[in-house]
């Protein structure tokens, strides 16, 4: 499945209004903020149809998993091109069994967890809170809406001079190794050991964490808690260093420019994990002809690090971030 779904679940007293664009959706926050009754509502209207007062409104099927706790694989097997509704109280999402059926599945998943996923990996701009909005006004009516918890403005405090923690030492922390003649780059050697590595850096000593955003829901939590605990930590996560490179125009392909604007439209669920995964292989195929374009992640070519295409690919990154590396 691909594509963009908006959805609609409302009741005489409640409405939720949400998109879903991604084969994974987190939904977190505090007991009573409506993450349950939104499972509830779907839930009834699965059971009863239009008997239930329940009004759903989408373009896909929308499932919730009520079943046993054992049964889920041979439930959820069946399932194709619908959007899969989890409650908290299913700990099966957590294993690695359950990740192997979502890399496989033509489904998307939204999953209602406070607790990491860590063995998917999940976009940081598809974990959502529930919260009521006035914005219909009706006083018989509730209406709640999903908004992102990790938004661009609270990523983005650059300090004037920082050491650069990148989470592996590929393609985007070689870029960056390069390029940066006085700030020191450094590795946390997986995406899983940057708050670890975080804890090891001295506190007077400035931060700027790098990471692929497509892929680090897991563990930013973790990193956004240590950041508000401590002045000298950044964060900046772009979806990808490869999205980077397809952004900057390096390659000047208009079809390229067009996929961007709406990837979800592209990128099948049950072809690729995360949007990192898609991203990766789409600069790799657009390069593969060109020797010395030709995109490796593991080491990236010099092509890459030259004085005219480096100045591309600083141009997508914040203009803060890019005074420190220059």
């Amino acid at each position: 499945m691909h594509g963009k779904h908006h959805i609609v679940v409302e009741s005489e007293n409640l409405k939720y209004e949400f998109e879903i664009r991604r084969n994974i959706t987190v939904i977190q926050g505090d007991s009573a903020s409506g993450k349950t009754t939104l499972i509830e509502l779907l839930q009834l209207h699965s059971r009863q149809g239009h008997r239930s007062g329940v009004r759903v409104e989408s373009d896909v099927p929308c499932t919730v998993y009520t079943g046993d706790a054992q049964q889920w694989l041979n439930f959820l097997q069946v399932i194709n091109n619908s959007i899969i509704f989890i409650d908290e109280d299913y700990s099966f999402v957590f294993t690695r069994e359950f990740a192997s059926l979502v890399k496989q599945s033509g489904n998307y998943y939204v999953i209602i967890t406070r607790r990491p996923l860590k063995n998917l990996p999940y976009s940081i701009q598809e974990i959502y809170g529930i919260r009521t909005s006035g914005k219909y006004h009706f006083p018989e009516q509730v209406y709640h809406e999903f908004y992102p918890v990790f938004s661009d403005k609270n990523l983005r405090k650059i300090p004037e001079k920082a050491i650069l923690l990148l989470e592996d030492q590929a393609a985007g922390y070689q870029f960056y190794r390069s390029i940066c003649k006085k700030t020191e780059c450094v590795s946390a050697e997986g995406n899983s050991n940057v708050f670890h590595k975080l804890l090891e850096i001295k506190d007077d000593q400035q931060i700027i964490v790098i990471a692929d955003g497509a892929a680090f829901g897991a563990y930013i939590n973790a990193v956004v808690r240590a950041a508000e605990s401590r002045e000298n930590i950044a964060l900046y996560f772009p979806e990808s260093f490869e999205w980077l490179i397809l952004k900057s125009g390096i390659l000047n392909n208009a079809s390229i420019e067009e996929i961007l604007q709406h990837p979800e439209n592209y990128i099948e669920s049950s072809e690729y994990l995360s949007w990192e995964q898609y991203f990766t292989e789409l600069l790799e195929a657009n390069t593969r002809d060109n020797p010395y374009m030709q995109y490796q992640k593991g080491r990236l070519p010099d092509y890459y690090t030259n004085p005219k295409n480096v100045q591309k690919i600083l141009g997508v990154i914040p203009e803060e971030l890019q005074q420190i590396i220059k």
